[in-house]
Parts: structure tokens; sequence; C-alpha cells
């Protein structure tokens, strides 16, 4: 068995391998994966480590370089994804060294910190990585019959490239700024964003107060589940991004996003929100008849690459003794990481 990063004549091998993934939301796992071969702009063959024997891949993991924001800084970073073994190669540990070689090239390119959203947990965790529970948060409508309240000086609207780019580039600038682990988004990543967060299709919707957006949420199906991706807001706009989310769980006829056999009343019965720290949405949400349920996530995984690197960029001092998860579990204790899943690898 050898573990190699991926040559550039295996493109098609790696979907091949991927295929036998069985996706939740009607892809094709050739066809999912493609996208973040064609699309993402971080994308280099050097970047996918696969274990092959007698000449066929047998398994692979990705890595996706990326800035993550914590305390302040954009810390580089290596998102973990494409974790996939071929069925009659699992539980031989060969997905576990070719994890191991992507961390060990991660590390040798400079990154700080690892992380990766996915399950089983206990494998990762047997590789020296971290479960970082964050919270979502599961809405329902006390009364889905009846008509939320508007506030009559905001448009509800969909969003629109043109119009609104600039302004929601700005919102998401700010509002994702002191937030721990939101990715630094530069007009490629942007472009990548809009065209891969789609599942396949998005509903991105803006707040505007005077013509201008104040606000915008976006929202998609993932794993069968209707969920916000992401969402930001002005200073003072908790009040229009109320409205907007409560625009989200509204049915509607047709429903870009509901799959065959569901409607878009059940489909939209609930919503499920990103980890997100924001006192005045809260109770904005939970003004307009909303009931709000807190859910855990402990799939958030994260790896501490080089503690000394970290510490330095984060101008802090490392304690005498202390490890990568140490330093990480002082300066990001859990609940406190946010990671919008539009930005999801």
């Amino acid at each position: 068995m050898e573990s190699r990063s991926l040559h550039v004549d295996e493109r098609e091998a790696l979907l091949e391998l991927l295929d036998g993934w069985e996706l939740a939301d009607g892809w094709r796992g050739r066809d999912f994966f493609r996208r973040y071969i064609e699309i993402d702009p971080s994308y280099e063959d050097r970047n996918v480590w696969v274990a092959v024997e007698d000449g066929a891949l047998v398994s692979c993991v990705q890595i996706f370089p990326r800035q993550l924001r914590l305390l302040g800084h954009a810390v580089p970073t290596g998102g973990i994804g494409s974790v996939f073994t071929r069925a009659d190669k699992r539980g031989a540990g060969v997905a576990g060294e070719v994890l191991d070689r992507a961390v060990e090239a991660m590390k040798a390119r400079g990154m700080e910190l690892a992380i990766l959203f996915g399950r089983p947990v206990g494998l990762y965790k047997n590789h020296g990585w971290g479960s970082w529970k964050c919270q979502r948060t599961v809405l329902r409508l006390a009364d889905p019959t009846a008509v939320p309240p508007r506030i009559g000086d905001v448009e509800i609207a969909p969003f629109d490239w043109e119009r609104d780019f600039e302004a929601v580039r700005a919102i998401h600038s700010v509002y994702s700024a002191p937030r721990n682990g939101t990715v630094v988004r530069d007009a490629a990543h942007w472009a990548a964003s809009f065209r891969l967060s789609g599942n396949p299709a998005e509903e991105f919707v803006v707040a505007r107060r005077e013509g201008k957006p104040v606000a915008y949420a976006r929202a998609t199906l993932l794993f069968e589940v209707f969920m916000v991706t992401e969402l930001g807001r002005l200073e003072d706009a908790a009040e229009p991004l109320a409205e907007l989310i409560l625009a989200l769980l509204s049915p509607r006829d047709p429903d870009p996003l509901a799959p065959p056999g569901k409607t878009s009343r059940e489909l939209r019965s609930f919503a499920v929100l990103p980890a997100f720290d924001d006192i005045p949405l809260t109770v904005a949400i939970e003004g307009r008849r909303v009931s709000t349920h807190p859910v855990d996530d402990p799939a958030n995984m994260l790896l501490c690459l080089s503690a000394p690197a970290l510490a330095e960029r984060l101008d802090v001092s490392l304690l005498p003794g202390e490890t990568g998860e140490e330093i990480l579990r002082r300066l990001l204790p859990e609940q406190s990481l946010v990671f919008w899943p539009a930005d999801r690898f």
C-alpha cells in the first residue's frame, strides 16, 4: 500500500472512488466532488492524498487551504474534506494513514490550524484531533398558519449580484470579523462560494432599507434538512435579519429547494441555524412567535499544527509544556466556534 499525493492523470480515478459515497441529497458522488476540483480556487493535485494498492485508488483525503479568523487574526488553516475509503479496505487503518500524511503536508506548508466536520468522530480523535462542540438552533413557527409581522421600512428580496454584492460583501466582513472560525474570503472564494454552497439550489435573500442591504441570509438543503448556511447584518439590523429568517420559513410555490415528494410546507416546517453568537438577533427571533431549541453538534474537529507558530501569530504566550490542543482550548472554548456552512468542504 502506497500513500502519496494525487497525480494529475488520476482525477477521474479519484472521482470514480468518490462515486462510492452514498450522498443523501440526490447527488452522485462523482458529480458532487467534481465541483471542488473544477470550482474551488485553492484546488491543487498535491492537496489530495491517496492510498494506492495494485494501481487502484482505495482511500483519499483532500486539503482545502483557507484563512480562518481567530482572535482577530487570519490563521493559515487546512480544511480536511473528501475523506473516503473503499468499503473493502475499511477498518485496516488506511484512512488514518492517508489522514496523517495530509497533516504532515499541512505542517510542511506552514499551516497552523486544521479543521474538519464529520463522523466518525472516534477516527479523528485517535489521530490527535479534538472535538469542539458548537450549538446550533432549531427554529419552528409557533403557528405555521399565522402571517408574521413585517417591518414597514424593510424590503425582503432575493439577492441580486449587480445590485447587492458589494454591500453584502461589506456586511460579511464586518459581521464575521469578530467571530472565531469564520473564513476570510477574497474575490475568488466569494465567487466559488456562490457556486458551491447550493445543494444544488440555494436561497439567498437580503433585507434592504432605503434601497440598501442591511442584512442577508443564505439557506439550502443539507442532509435532507433545511439549513440557514450563513447570515449577517449591520449593527442596527437585528430586526430586519429576524424578518429574513421568518421569510425563509414561509412556504412558497414553486419551491426550488423542495425535493421530490416533499411539499414546501413540510420542508420549511423548521430550520436549523448555524452556530452564532448574536444576542439581539436571538431576542428578535424569539419575539416573532418562533420557538428556538438548541442542539449540540460534536462533529467540529480541530487540530493545532504548530503551537509556537499559532501563539506567535496571535501574540499570546505559550505556557510551559502547553500542547497544541491545550492552547486551542484556552483561546477557543467550546461553543465559541462559528463556521458558516456556506464555506463547507
